[in-house]
């Protein structure tokens, strides 16, 4: 028998109204909580697929734009935010090449955003309507996969028509960007630490053990497989070397303070032709030149199967 049997009806009444009560609080309670959550998520601009930090967070509020966004052409982007780093390697540093030196402080005054990912085949042909890479050396036809055997002007051309997608400017990183954005607040030989033996390397890039390993992986690949870094940036070792803006010196005497492009007194080919920076490493470098502060450089003419790009678009004011 239940309880309610043994109290008065007016008991029984007050018993429900005060359930009924304590029932409805909490499903509007319940349904605050999700609300108030959706809110905030919305307030933070936070796509579901952007692995933001919260400084990221912080620096999108604190200038009143989004943490992260996806153009028109699909292409998504995370906020680098306005910082200090020390760019390039310090002397003690394991494998370090001299062009990596001297070691400088390096103030990023402007936010600016990169794309997540490097540039696929897929966006090139969606952007340029070629394929540049067809029938060609380390390629697998697919729209997911890195683009190679694009030059530094073919690059620079995609920049250019990808603006007229949706009038935001778009332009190659700076070298300066490139390693403050692979950093992502790091100060170790990779975004993720030293390891000196690189034992977890193969978790956030493709390089030379797995072309070894593999004959069926001597290939650019798809992008965004490999862990991010604490930014939310894929592929910032390995895969496909990656130009930058700046044209190529023998180390860093002389270099600017200040996050732009150094172009002036650059190497120059004997042909004429500008060396452009290019960084990251490839499919085919050792765990030494994959690392954070390595620098290496193509002509701006050379298109070759291990090199490729990623995007930077300005803040929009």
């Amino acid at each position: 028998m239940r309880i309610e049997s043994y109290l008065p009806r007016r008991s029984r009444r007050l018993t429900f109204t005060v359930v009924s009560t304590v029932c409805i609080a909490l499903v509007c309670s319940s349904v605050a909580c999700v609300a108030a959550a959706h809110k905030a998520q919305g307030q933070s601009g936070v796509p579901s697929w952007a692995k933001v930090s919260g400084e990221q967070i912080a620096a999108a509020k604190k200038l009143g734009i989004p943490v992260a966004f996806a153009n028109a052409v699909g292409v998504k982007f995370v906020l680098v935010p306005p910082g200090e780093f020390m760019m390039g390697s310090p002397d003690d540093e394991v494998g370090r090449y001299p062009e990596e030196g001297p070691q400088h402080k390096v103030t990023m005054g402007k936010a600016c955003y990169i794309s997540i990912r490097q540039t696929t085949q897929g966006q090139w042909k969606k952007i340029m309507g070629t394929t540049p890479w067809e029938g060609k050396k380390a390629v697998v036809n697919n729209p997911a996969h890195a683009v190679n055997h694009v030059t530094w002007d073919d690059a620079m051309a995609f920049c250019a028509k990808l603006k007229e997608k949706d009038a935001r400017s778009y332009r190659l990183p700076t070298e300066a960007e490139w390693e403050y954005a692979c950093r992502a607040g790091s100060t170790t030989r990779y975004c993720y630490g030293d390891d000196l033996k690189a034992e977890k390397l193969g978790e956030y890039a493709w390089y030379l053990k797995s072309f070894m390993e593999n004959e069926d992986q001597r290939h650019v690949h798809k992008v965004g497989v490999k862990k991010p870094n604490n930014w939310g940036i894929h592929d910032m070792h390995g895969n496909a070397w990656e130009f930058c803006m700046d044209t190529m010196h023998k180390n860093y005497e002389g270099a600017p303070t200040d996050g732009g492009a150094w172009i002036k007194d650059g190497i120059m080919r004997e042909d004429g032709v500008s060396s452009r920076v290019v960084r990251g490493g490839g499919l085919r470098s050792t765990d030494r030149r994959v690392r954070t502060a390595s620098r290496y450089s193509k002509p701006q003419n050379c298109g070759i199967y291990y090199v490729g790009f990623r995007v930077v678009a300005e803040v929009k004011r």
